[in-house]
């Protein structure tokens, strides 16, 4: 009987791409299940796709001549809880299941394997040669080892282990398999001085809680604990409770570069229990940590947003720290948030969930004040010091001063009597490059990208205009492209300015400018943040990926150089993030036994959200965003759904929004209000135009039929592209 397989197909079409029927061929039968990646024959290429249901008797079967699945992947198969998740999101995000299959399955490489070795007996009796001994000992102490990790255990040459292993194979004591081979990189030992782990009073107060949540209702926890609170640390002993009762974890971080101290915190706690997931790894690397975790290898798995569709079995508890980043939201097709969707998988899996922050979206705080979450506090740090003080200097009086400079003189004395002292300084920017644009002073001139609506930003290390959406790049010219003027001057700052200006300032001092032009090789950023964490470097000068979860115990002084590049966004969130950055970057200051200082330096000091922020005053910042919030009708006292439309021809974009909103207005339910077309914040971007439909409703059900409308629209003009974000973090 011939035996059919339908495949969710992965094409690049949206119009085509879908799940069809194949055959599974007579070799292919044992071989091809539920979950399986498969290559199959789609019109004259080869793609993949996921088999996600067999067609039982009785399904109606297509009257076209059906194709043979070509080739299936043994390696592994998608859990079938896995396929459930991809089902809900594709639902909820209105997109098709392969969009979602794909993030969970693991890249395609070809995996080596080597050999690895345990024991067959407890005890070798008496055996002459010492090298046998010591590799069997080994081998049974620390359970399945590699040649190369006997070698190093040992300090034996590989030559003398192999020939060690074959004699002990013969003999019967040992036995040899293979696996996968890992060239992941292992975490060292930490070289801190080993500090107690004994909880504060709060830490303790707070544990409990999260373990009778975990082995009851397993309501949303939120964990709303001030910079230094210890909530790491409460997450391992939860995590430690979790695995006893055989169940798995999963610690989800915003950004690649909290990974790897992360990563060296929990493995030196579970060692060879942790598994890392995150698009720093290259593809066989992102391969082999998939594989531990889809073996059950890996009992914790840490990672950034990707790392929600990771293969965990026996999924206990998902940890979302610093839950308030937008970094959690995807924003490139698929749209998706990594909140939501450990929100989904919880549920469905029977898991605890933790969100944890010090500064928690106002989504979530909400939630917590209303009740839908469990809310515990952490309210003192652990080293029993005080939130540092922080000072507010108006740039406006600099100026009026005579002062011109980035840096303000309140934050000049302040960084010379710190690094006098031996202390760390770090300078908060959160732009890169040198100078926001580049003006000519006679006529006007500035220089642009050609493909975007925006000022190119100066990059002094190669003297060029960078655009840092298209990634167009020019000299930056000499005399004016206009009026031939020489006049020509550098406004605004970045990262490479804040560095040029201190090294002229402090000369001597050694710095580290952490940010994405100077982090974009392999391992850069580790050795950075090492590097600033021995004492080697005394400044450190970065952008938002510096604003949170790293620990410095010799910072004494923050600098925060510009507080208002996030205040005046055209968003409704600009004050919100605004005081989530002051806030965690303050939280840098003082975490050690040296006391701590800010300066927020800004041209807004009258901003309630400056004002909250540097008064560490969140209850006064909460109530009154959510007033906002609620008389304008936004997060969380709605849903929305922000449609983009995209086209190199501006009236053909615009003409295809209006009709879309007529469709809507009459396929979508009145409960929804629709909000546009209008040009975007960003109306130009790659030579693209792009205008937004906003959607609003109480009820994300009405967003979701919504969404199937746009799904299935069949006259769309086909040089205008559409998108649909549920949940947006901004509106830009």
């Amino acid at each position: 009987m011939t035996k059919l397989a339908e495949v969710a197909v992965d094409v690049k079409h949206p119009a085509v791409k879908g799940e069809y029927y194949y055959i599974v061929p007579e070799p292919l039968k044992d071989k091809v299940r539920v979950g399986s990646r498969v290559k199959v024959p789609f019109n004259n290429s080869m793609v993949e796709g996921v088999v996600i249901r067999f067609l039982e008797p009785g399904d109606a079967v297509p009257d076209f001549q059906l194709k043979e699945i070509i080739d299936v992947d043994e390696r592994f198969i998608l859990p079938q809880f896995m396929l459930e998740l991809a089902r809900k999101l594709a639902s909820y995000y209105s997109t098709n299941l392969i969009d979602f299959l794909k993030l969970m399955l693991p890249p395609s490489v070809s995996i080596l394997k080597e050999a690895v070795y345990t024991t067959s007996v407890e005890e070798i009796g008496e055996i002459r040669s010492g090298t046998q001994k010591e590799v069997f000992r080994v081998i049974r102490d620390r359970g399945p080892a590699t040649v190369d990790i006997i070698s190093k255990i040992t300090g034996l040459a590989k030559s003398s282990v192999r020939n060690a292993l074959t004699a002990l194979m013969k003999k019967g004591f040992i036995k040899r398999d293979y696996r996968v081979k890992s060239d992941i990189r292992e975490f060292p030992q930490s070289e801190a001085q080993p500090v107690s782990h004994r909880l504060t009073y709060e830490q303790a107060r707070a544990l409990e809680e999260i373990i009778k949540n975990m082995e009851a209702e397993r309501k949303p926890v939120l964990l709303f604990g001030i910079t230094g609170s210890g909530k790491t640390e409460v997450y391992i002993k939860a995590i430690e409770r979790l695995l006893a009762r055989g169940k798995r974890a999963l610690v989800l971080v915003p950004e690649i570069s909290l990974t790897p101290q992360m990563m060296e915190r929990f493995y030196n706690r579970f060692p060879g229990r942790v598994a890392m997931i995150h698009s720093g790894l290259s593809r066989s690397e992102r391969f082999l940590e998939w594989y531990r975790i889809y073996k059950g290898d890996a009992d914790i798995t840490i990672g950034a947003r990707s790392a929600i569709f990771a293969p965990i079995k026996d999924l206990g508890l998902i940890i979302i720290d610093e839950e308030h980043e937008s970094s959690y939201k995807q924003v490139e097709f698929p749209f998706y948030d990594a909140r939501q969707v450990a929100c989904f998988r919880a549920e469905a899996e029977g898991a605890a969930i933790i969100f944890g922050s010090a500064t928690p979206s106002v989504e979530s705080f909400y939630r917590a004040v209303k009740g839908e979450y469990i809310f515990l506090k952490l309210t003192r740090r652990v080293s029993g010091r005080p939130l540092p003080p922080i000072e507010i200097v108006d740039m406006r009086e600099e100026l009026k001063s005579g002062n011109r400079h980035i840096f303000s003189r309140k934050l000049c004395s302040e960084m010379e009597a710190a690094l006098s002292r031996g202390e760390q300084v770090i300078l908060f920017l959160n732009r890169r490059g040198h100078s926001t644009f580049v003006l000519c002073r006679d006529c006007g001139f500035v220089l642009k990208c050609p493909h975007c609506d925006i000022s190119l930003t100066y990059h002094s290390i190669d003297k060029s205009g960078r655009c840092h959406y298209c990634g167009y790049r020019v000299k930056a010219p000499d005399t004016c492209p206009d009026c031939d003027s020489r006049n020509i001057r550098f406004f605004g700052a970045g990262t490479e300015k804040v560095e040029q200006e201190f090294k002229i300032r402090f000369p001597g001092v050694n710095v580290v400018r952490v940010d994405a032009d100077s982090t974009s090789r392999k391992g850069s950023l580790q050795r950075m943040l090492s590097e600033f964490k021995s004492g080697k470097a005394q400044v450190m000068i970065g952008t938002q990926s510096i604003a949170k979860g790293l620990d410095f115990p010799g910072v004494s002084l923050v600098g925060i150089i510009a507080a208002d590049t996030t205040l005046n966004l055209p968003d409704f969130r600009a004050g919100e993030r605004t005081f989530q950055l002051i806030s965690q970057v303050a939280g840098r200051a003082g975490r050690g036994q040296i006391p701590g200082k800010v300066i927020v330096q800004t041209y807004s000091p009258e901003s309630s959200a400056v004002i909250a922020a540097c008064g560490y005053n969140y209850k006064a910042f909460y109530r009154e965003e959510l007033m906002n919030r609620k008389k304008f009708e936004y997060p969380p006292f709605c849903h929305m759904m922000n449609l983009t439309f995209t086209g190199a021809d501006q009236d053909l974009v615009r003409i295809a929004a209006e009709d879309v909103k007529k469709i809507l207005e009459h396929r979508i339910s009145p409960v929804v209000k629709i909000l546009g077309p209008i040009p975007a914040p960003r109306f130009r971007v790659k030579d693209n135009f792009r205008y937004n439909i906003l959607l609003k409703s109480t009820e994300p059900e009405r967003l979701i039929e919504a969404g199937e409308v746009l799904k299935n629209l069949k006259n769309l003009n086909k040089k205008v592209y559409l998108t649909w974000d549920m949940d947006p973090q901004d509106l830009l």
